[in-house]
């Protein structure tokens, strides 16, 4: 009996030790890159991201709210691309999508765009925000800003999907199709360990560092702010993919069921990852390229089928304008 005590205590000290541990190196790790760190990744590359910001003033604001986000440039030859917007989870910060602006065969194909989400990154790091609608809302302007381009597709993994599916209902008419990757969409269908209760408690919250303290904070609320936009799953009429690992323990698989059962104007395609958890960005980053990859493709498909017959006409059609 004395050893089991002991052995119970030593148990105790070494997970309390790891945790001490854990919430200081938290301190100094905070997952995100200065514009000049960013540009620092991308020194070489033919094609390298451009950092943005902007800012949200809404009613009910006191202070703006700022959103950064980097995107590949425009030019000539690339004037007519696609976009392909990722959007992260927690926590995480638009650094999160690093690779995929190195992969040369999707930047020929496509326009990138990732951006911090409110709170992250330098969105305003540390000023959470846990009402899905409001983050959609101060996302919106990098909706509006591609509103030109001719195909619209929005990468969303883990939290970030729940803001990408609110940005799909928003504007069922300018994004043609959604990749959720990981994504927590049904209320409830996560894992929430006991700790982050405790550390949401008022003597413990403020020591806790401001990005797991943001992913806590939209943790805990997240139940609620998915019920908010539970009626409006069926705005939704983009294309959707979705990936996800049957061994997910923190993002349950049955997000996927969910998901269809409520796409009711969507077209669905499914792909279930039987050995990954909650790691397929990471783990699986080229099999996640080469679905982006075929979307793309089936698209310029259907769009070069699409335009045989207008051509035909368009010799009359110009000669009538000119």
């Amino acid at each position: 009996m004395k050893l089991f005590t002991r052995i119970l205590r030593w148990a105790i000290l070494t997970v309390l030790l790891l945790a001490v541990g854990v919430l200081v190196v938290a301190w100094f790790v905070d997952s995100r890159q200065t514009d000049q760190e960013l540009a620092e990744e991308f020194k070489g590359q033919a094609i390298r991201p451009v950092v943005h910001y902007y800012q949200v003033t809404e009613r009910g604001l006191q202070t703006p709210r700022t959103i950064r986000f980097m995107e590949t440039p425009a030019s000539a030859a690339n004037s007519t691309l696609p976009v392909v917007l990722f959007v992260h989870g927690a926590p995480s910060s638009l650094s999160f999508f690093n690779e995929f602006f190195k992969d040369t065969t999707l930047l020929s194909r496509a326009r990138l765009v990732a951006v911090d989400r409110p709170g992250y990154g330098y969105s305003d790091f540390g000023r959470v925000e846990t009402s899905i609608i409001r983050q959609a809302e101060f996302l919106q302007p990098l909706i509006d800003r591609y509103k030109n381009a001719p195909y619209l597709m929005i990468v969303g993994s883990s939290y970030g999907g729940s803001v990408t599916a609110r940005l799909a209902m928003n504007n069922p008419d300018r994004v043609d199709h959604v990749v959720f990757v990981s994504s927590a969409l049904g209320p409830g269908l996560e894992r929430t360990y006991p700790i982050s209760y405790f550390a949401d408690s008022p003597l413990i919250h403020w020591g806790v560092p401001p990005l797991l303290r943001l992913a806590n904070d939209e943790k805990l609320a997240h139940r609620r702010a998915l019920e908010a936009i539970l009626p409006d799953w069926p705005k939704i009429r983009a294309r959707i993919t979705m990936l996800h690992g049957q061994r997910d323990e923190l993002v349950y698989p049955t997000n996927v069921s969910f998901a269809q059962n409520h796409l009711v104007n969507a077209e669905v395609k499914q792909f279930l990852l039987p050995e990954n958890r909650h790691d397929i960005v990471f783990n699986k980053r080229e099999y996640m390229t080469s679905i982006i990859l075929d979307i793309l493709t089936q698209r310029d498909v259907k769009e070069t089928v699409k335009a045989k017959p207008i051509a035909a006409k368009a010799g009359v059609n110009e000669t009538t304008s000119l």
